[in-house]
């Protein structure tokens, strides 16, 4: 209904634009100062935009300006404007091949197998972009995320406790390894049952391949022997190459070294254990045109990404 009303009056955009401020900050100086303007300027776009309507869109109570019933849909309505021309923006941006901006994306340590070729393929469309990238354990990712100093993340394992969109990427598979040398001598212990003779290499406490490694073992009520814990998904596979122990690693860490020889799968039920490589963000995050742009293109192009740098894991 306003919608309609709009199409047919003398509005501007930059009185929309300095009644959203006023309602966001329920306050004219705080709204100038956010919009780098003048207190009267923004007073005099609030005194235009209100000579259009008929009916109050705010009201002073208490010294303190608020927003009335039918000036917030006005200000959901504005929202919607503005963000139907962010979008034809940023459209013609892709087009002319100048979208520009940063994008922040943390990853899993597991993630960095997989995200530079995400970001090396839309960047020989989109040269103008930047991109900030940040390796880390899980627990640190999702703090990032929560903490709003990323835009987008990149994990393995859903996280319940967040309202998140996300796009799904590829299937994630853990198995168990350890170098050729060792192969026999542990499959032997497995068959035996004395798993506590296999020394284990296990991540730092707070990561992915911890968590999905200890749920494993718990529920097979297995009690395992750990010799050695290491921070990154890389120094755990050295170590194992260097005939240390086994541990839990990602099909997308140790395709290449399989392939080579250098390091074994062991066989055992219930394995690989499975899940979801995820692009993970806030529902409330409200993101520039570059990391929307990103979004999309990921959207339209997971599945020949996947099969163009990992044709061994599909």
């Amino acid at each position: 209904m306003i919608f309609k009303l709009i199409l047919f009056m003398n509005l501007t955009l930059h009185q929309l634009k300095a009644f959203q401020a006023i309602a966001k900050f329920q306050s004219i100086t705080k709204a100038a100062e956010a919009m780098n303007m003048t207190q009267p300027a923004v007073s005099i776009q609030l005194k235009n935009l209100q000579e259009q309507f008929e009916v109050p869109l705010t009201e002073i109570i208490g010294k303190k300006i608020h927003i009335t019933e039918f000036g917030q849909e006005l200000v959901e309505t504005a929202d919607k404007i503005f963000g139907e021309l962010d979008q034809i923006e940023e459209k013609m941006l892709e087009l002319k091949g100048l979208l520009g901006g940063k994008i922040r994306i943390s990853a899993v340590s597991t993630g960095k197998y997989i995200l530079p070729y995400l970001v090396a393929d839309f960047m020989k469309i989109y040269p103008h972009v930047e991109f900030s990238l940040e390796i880390s354990n899980r627990f640190n990712v999702l703090a990032q995320l929560q903490e709003n100093t990323t835009d987008l993340a990149l994990v393995s394992l859903w996280p319940e406790d967040l309202e998140l969109d996300s796009i799904h990427l590829a299937e994630n598979q853990w198995f168990l390894a350890c170098s050729p040398e060792n192969k026999s001598k542990y499959v032997a212990s497995i068959q035996a049952g004395q798993w506590e003779k296999i020394p284990f290499i296990l991540r730092e406490k707070g990561s992915g391949t911890r968590t999905m490694m200890e749920k494993f073992f718990n529920e097979r009520e297995i009690h395992v022997a750990s010799k050695l814990e290491l921070t990154t998904n890389e120094a755990v596979k050295q170590a194992i190459m260097a005939g240390l122990g086994a541990s839990l690693l990602s099909n997308f860490s140790i395709a290449q070294e399989v392939k080579e020889g250098r390091i074994c799968i062991l066989d055992l039920s219930g394995l690989p254990l499975k899940a979801d490589w995820r692009l993970i963000w806030l529902k409330q995050k409200k993101h520039s045109p570059a990391v929307h742009a990103f979004i999309r293109w990921l959207s339209e192009n997971k599945s020949i990404l996947v099969r163009n740098h990992f044709p061994s894991l599909v």
